[in-house]
């Protein structure tokens, strides 16, 4: 059951961040990239946060390098990459998605289940914190910076009781100072 619960949960906050790629949490089957071919290209220059995030780093943030899982139910998605790992404790209460894309910040304003936007600095670098409104707000937290090629975007969300102890964005917090840096200008 924690195993279904959590691929529920990936599915439901990747798909919410991908509207503006067409993602749909009602289809059913196999996950299938789709796009032009001048996304393809886009997304083979972009930034991976699964090679370019040192399973070091993960590790000193209390995620479980093993529980890496590469796009949106392993299906590669035009115009973005995505890697997301969980917390090493069992069972994992919280994860960790980091996503770069071709989109920009603009489209991440203007949808409409993205909500409370604040002005953040992280690591001395200018981004937006947000969530969506389809989760409580003790479930997530989102950051986004801009980049040459679009955004940079990590999520957390608590998936666990336990963990809604701790806000998702003070949770965030830490690991945003350590992987932010890695994010490509």
């Amino acid at each position: 059951m924690l195993v279904l619960r959590r691929s529920v949960v990936v599915t439901t906050v990747v798909c919410g961040v991908l509207a503006v790629a067409g993602c749909s949490t009602t289809e059913s089957g196999n996950a299938q990239p789709s796009g032009t071919t001048d996304q393809v290209a886009a997304t083979a220059a972009l930034w991976d946060p699964c090679t370019q995030i040192p399973d070091s780093t993960l590790t000193d943030l209390g995620l479980d390098v093993a529980s890496k899982r590469s796009g949106i139910l392993g299906a590669e998605e035009p115009g973005w990459k995505i890697c997301a790992w969980s917390a090493s404790a069992y069972p994992p209460g919280y994860g960790l998605t980091a996503y770069t894309t071709i989109h920009t910040v603009d489209e991440v304003r203007q949808k409409s289940t993205n909500v409370e936007f604040k002005d953040v600095v992280v690591a001395g670098r200018q981004g937006i914190q947000f969530r969506q409104s389809h989760h409580d707000a003790d479930e997530d937290c989102s950051l986004v910076f801009q980049t040459a090629t679009g955004f940079a975007q990590l999520d957390m969300l608590n998936t666990g009781v336990k963990e809604r102890k701790t806000p998702p964005c003070e949770r965030l917090q830490p690991m945003a100072e350590a992987i932010v840096p890695l994010f490509p200008k």
